[in-house]
């Protein structure tokens, strides 16, 4: 975790220099409308900073709908963040209540009145998944919404490959839907939920082959007399490798995904390119008799000949 933090830290440092640095200056001059940018930069700058898409843009009434929807969904989300404590605290005072042997009234009391709160924390759990999930979703919004609204002089072409590629790097298959190839939205998200699903099942395998591992371990080492799931049937050798081959499949499968993700843009990239080649069906060969002049080797003179000429239209 705290690895995490410093690479947090210092990627901010680099996002304020790069924002000092004069490419920073562009991103300024690009708001004054002194400068165009290119669509890359402008979804760079709409990650960076929600709304800046929309202000290079000029659509400046939505700004204020963007930060209102991402707003509300993080206050949300600290709200119930704040009643799950609450929950947390009731339910540990109930708890240690039951464990003290309070009397009887005493205990009834504790539970009249802390159950209550207690029972909602799954309900305030739940909704705080919700808030930030809200909030992304509005995040995210903002920044497809830069791109799908993003104009320049220098673009005339009905389908820009760079708008597919970002389409499909912010959420997959939007750019195939950009394309017109709908028919690959659902092999892609099949692809990605397959993925996520035998994540899921490997995690958890990998989870109780681990915990069984170490339920083992401790008790071959006189540490615990707990029994793993199994009863103790399984040697310490057996439950490492199956533990390591969940972990592996696991891995592998992260990849898979990462491999679905990357080829899911690739497509999009390399389709949106290929709508500006003519494919129409004006394709035609034709092969007639001729007649032509050549020269003889024979007597060095231009003489006639027959032979047959190949038409290719297309």
């Amino acid at each position: 975790m705290r690895k995490i933090f410093i690479y947090i830290f210092v990627f901010l440092i680099a996002i304020q220099q790069n924002v000092l640095s004069a490419q920073g200056k562009n991103f300024i001059r690009g708001l004054q409308g002194k400068d165009s940018l290119s669509m890359g930069k402008v979804l760079l700058g709409t990650l960076i900073v929600p709304g800046y898409g929309q202000a290079y843009n000029r659509d400046y009434w939505k700004i204020p709908v963007f930060y209102a929807g991402i707003g509300g969904g993080i206050a949300s989300g600290l709200y119930f963040s704040s009643k799950m404590k609450d929950a947390t605290h009731a339910r540990n005072m109930i708890e240690y209540a039951q464990s003290a042997g309070l009397p009887q009234i005493v205990l009834d009391d504790v539970i009249q009145k802390y159950q209550k709160t207690a029972d909602k924390f799954d309900t305030y759990k739940h909704n705080k998944n919700l808030s930030y999930i809200g909030a992304g979703i509005f995040y995210f919004a903002g920044a497809l919404d830069a791109i799908s609204s993003y104009k320049t002089d220098k673009i005339k072409r009905p389908v820009i490959p760079q708008r597919a590629t970002l389409y499909s790097a912010l959420l997959p298959g939007l750019g195939q839907a950009y394309n017109g190839d709908y028919w690959k939205i659902p092999i892609i998200y099949g692809g990605l939920g397959f993925c996520v699903y035998w994540i899921d099942q490997c995690d958890s395998q990998y989870s109780r082959y681990r915990t069984a591992f170490n339920k083992k371990y401790a008790v071959e080492n006189g540490t615990s007399t707990d029994l793993d799931e199994f009863g103790g049937r399984y040697p310490l050798s057996t439950l490492k490798s199956a533990r390591d081959i969940a972990r592996r499949n696991r891995d592998l499968t992260i990849l898979a995904t990462g491999l679905v993700y990357i080829l899911n843009i690739v497509d999009a990239n390399v389709f949106a390119h290929l709508s500006y080649f003519d494919i129409n069906d004006d394709l035609s060969l034709r092969c007639e008799p001729t007649l032509f002049n050549e020269a003889s080797f024979a007597s060095g003179e231009i003489e006639p000949a027959i032979g047959v000429k190949i038409k290719i239209k297309f």
